[in-house]
């Protein structure tokens, strides 16, 4: 008896001890940069519920740990946040971890807009990323806004809303510019009133990449992301303190100053601040009297701050602000004052100003929960001549909310992404002249679910759905589905589609006139449904030759879509649904290749878009059926870099003659003319920095070659649409010091 009673003494003691040993483990882990190999204090470990941040010596330590295989996540600001595994017990005294500084991650690309935070090269939905590699480049070349970057892209067309105002519109797929919905760091607040003016006024030096996303993504954001959707990501500060001023000059005598500093202000508080300031003096490049570059002063300030809370919680706050002058139209009223013989003098001035906040807080390494959310100001003043010895002045001033919450967890072969949100825009006239548009106030909620199930290695499905319910316009319903088919590394497959939705608003789609009204009653809804595939395929040939090819198809149909119709004689400009449907049917085409010190890009473009009356078809105005683009560098690295790009548009169609059908304004499509722009551009580093030469334009194509964009008289002007460059050729000298 004595026997057994030890022996179950033995085991009982073996099992406490082993249980003891299970949960009980203990590891240092050692926070390295990826690069130097330099300690990083102050990172933070997680391990499930445990956690701990490095010491001195860039060491976190560990306790309670069970045996087996656990997850470790590191986090660090200024470093991508890493996974790792770890198996327990460790033998060694300390478990290694090399970070990678969020300015050297080039290769391997992290999508945001999607939820999942994912690697670009594993997304069902496709996503084109221009990095920060693009973005410093850009910088140095066109440093006053991201316009031209996005416009050597085939998918999207830059188009001035008018040949004197300055501004610029996007579009995508061969689809108005509504359709495309524009974010900043996730968060979408650049429509209504605010999305006429300013949108791509974003200095390229304040960015870390920018993610472009063909094709519908409205279950996830919402109305309007029916033709794609423009996510500009800003910089966050890296582990080295940076500070980088930038001066430009043009030969349009277009004056920039951009500065960027960013760094720490103690170890688990960072910043980053751009400030800028573009100023342009009114250019009349074709001697026709009025003035294609307006006299422009923009000015914008972005200070960002990044906490660490804790080893399991961040909290970024931004603020910006963007002060836009603009004074256009004729060239005399412009110098010395509107008259009786010069009186089109436009001037506009707005200002923007918002504050936003992102929160997550990681509850392990498999569930995260972020909040972000937003609030922008916007005002805008107009003064214009619109009647004969008669002015327009109209003061407004819009403020919008988003809000988020979402939950995104890993439930084994599910990354499922669940969340709210809340949007509002509310729009207040301030001292105006009387004009028939009224206040208005819109709040949208919303919820959404996302599931990406991977089914096997090489199979994944992405399913979605959201309820968004507007105060106004009633409820809407947008189911997703896409299908991810990874082959191998060099080779993968994507078919998705899902349905959007636009509510009517006539501020988005036109600037305020005297005899504005808004929306009527039997104004609808626009819906839409979109299918978008594509083929990725990328190989290395002779060991340096290395070619990325990507074939993409799309297909969008837009019912109940919505125009402005101005009754010139009853002076009534209102917002009414068309009784045609819109159709975009194309293909996109595109070629990397990069052999030693060159690289080489070829894209093509072909896009149907037509609108479909009964009986008949017209071609949607201002989309190039057909667009080529390619660009040829070559760097020498630490000294030199040299490049050529070249875009072909063609088949392209603007209003034509106008007639009536059904009782309503239908405008016959006329063809324009084709033409090609070039662009070049030398930059030689130095060890403050770099020079860069650049003309934009090179081969001088403009549509003042080939039809007057101002017609009438100088007392009445009658402004043609824009569908080709107006700015001539153009060099520009770019001068970037690094301190």
């Amino acid at each position: 008896m004595k026997l057994k009673h030890t022996i179950a003494f033995i085991t009982l003691l073996c099992t406490i001890l082993s249980y003891t040993s299970y949960a009980q483990n203990t590891l240092r882990v050692s926070v390295r940069d990826g690069a130097t190999n330099e300690t990083l204090p102050g990172a933070n470990v997680l391990a499930g519920d445990k956690g701990s941040s490095a010491d001195g010596d860039g060491v976190a330590t560990l306790t309670g740990l069970p045996n087996g295989v656990i997850q470790l996540s590191i986090t660090f600001i200024g470093y991508r946040d890493t996974l790792v595994q770890v198996t327990l017990p460790y033998e060694k005294p300390e478990f290694v971890v090399a970070m990678t500084a969020l300015e050297e991650q080039l290769d391997e690309i992290i999508v945001s807009s999607t939820r999942t935070n994912s690697r670009i090269e594993d997304l069902p939905l496709k996503v084109e990323v221009l990095g920060l590699e693009e973005m410093n480049e850009e910088s140095t070349l066109v440093p006053g806004n991201i316009a031209s970057i996005l416009g050597d892209l085939a998918v999207i067309t830059i188009q001035r809303t008018n040949p004197i105002n300055g501004n610029d519109a996007i579009r995508m797929q061969g689809l108005d510019p509504q359709y495309t919905l524009v974010a900043r760091d996730g968060l979408p607040l650049y429509g209504g009133f605010s999305g006429s003016l300013g949108v791509l006024s974003i200095p390229p030096l304040d960015l870390k990449q920018i993610e472009i996303i063909k094709g519908s993504v409205s279950t996830l954001y919402g109305g309007g992301a029916i033709a794609g959707m423009i996510n500009v990501i800003s910089k966050e500060p890296g582990i080295k303190p940076q500070k980088t001023l930038l001066f430009n000059y043009s030969t349009l005598n277009e004056k920039n100053v951009n500065t960027f500093f960013s760094g720490k202000l103690s170890k688990k508080v960072g910043y980053t601040l751009v400030a800028g300031a573009n100023i342009k003096s009114a250019v009349d490049v074709n001697k026709d009297g009025f003035s294609e570059i307006p006299e422009h002063n923009n000015f914008i300030v972005h200070p960002r701050f990044f906490f660490t809370l804790s080893d399991k919680t961040k909290l970024n706050v931004g603020l910006t602000s963007n002060l836009d002058n603009r004074k256009t139209g004729d060239m005399t009223a412009i110098r010395h004052g509107s008259s009786v013989d010069h009186p089109y003098l436009r001037k506009e001035n707005s200002l923007r100003n918002g504050i936003d906040l992102q929160f997550t807080h990681a509850a392990s390494a498999d569930h995260v929960v972020s909040f972000k959310t937003a609030v922008s100001s916007f005002q805008r003043e107009l003064h214009f001549p619109y009647r004969e010895y008669a002015d327009f002045h109209f003061n407004g001033k819009q403020l919008s909310s988003y809000s988020e919450l979402s939950d995104r967890r890993q439930l084994g072969k599910h990354n499922l992404v669940t969340g709210v949100n809340l949007i509002t825009e509310s729009f207040r006239k301030l001292t105006s002249d009387a004009i028939p548009l009224l206040n208005y106030d819109y709040v949208t909620t919303g919820v959404f679910v996302q599931d990406d199930w991977k089914l096997t290695n090489k199979f994944t499905v992405e399913g979605g759905l959201r309820y968004d319910h507007h105060n106004v316009n009633g409820s809407f319903f947008l189911p997703r589905i896409a299908l991810f088919y990874k082959a191998s590394d060099r080779l993968s497959l994507r078919l998705a589609s899902g349905e959007g939705y636009k509510a009517p608003n006539i501020l988005a789609l036109s600037d305020p006139t005297p005899y504005m009204f808004n929306n009527g009653s039997s104004v609808k809804s626009e819906y839409s449904t979109g299918v978008n595939a594509d083929i990725n395929f990328n190989t290395v040939f002779f060991d340096e030759l290395e070619v990325s090819l990507n074939q993409a198809f799309y297909y969008a149909d837009i019912k109940n879509p919505m125009k402005v119709i101005t009754d010139t004689i009853n002076h009534q400009a209102t917002l009414q649904t068309q009784n045609y449907t819109i159709s975009s049917v194309g293909s996109d085409t595109y070629v990397q290749m990069t052999y030693k010190d060159f690289e080489l890009y070829l894209g093509y473009n072909h896009t149907e878009a037509l609108q479909h009356y009964p009986g008949e078809n017209i071609s949607m105005p201002f989309n190039p059926k057909d667009k080529f683009s390619t660009t040829l560098a070559y760097s020498v690295e630490g000294k030199w870099r040299t490049g050529i790009e070249a875009s072909y548009t063609a088949n392209q169609f603007a209003y034509g003659s106008q007639y009536y059908y059904s009782g309503q304004a239908v405008y016959n499509s006329q063809r324009v003319a084709n033409f090609w722009f070039v662009a070049a551009m030398i930059e030689r580093k130095f060890g403050f920095g770099s020079v860069v030469l650049n003309v934009e334009n090179l081969t001088d194509a403009r549509q003042a070659h080939h039809q007057k964009l101002v017609e009438g008289t100088v007392t009445k002007p009658i402004f043609n649409p824009v569908w080709g460059p107006l700015d001539g050729r153009v060099f520009n000298l770019s001068v970037k010091v690094n301190l």
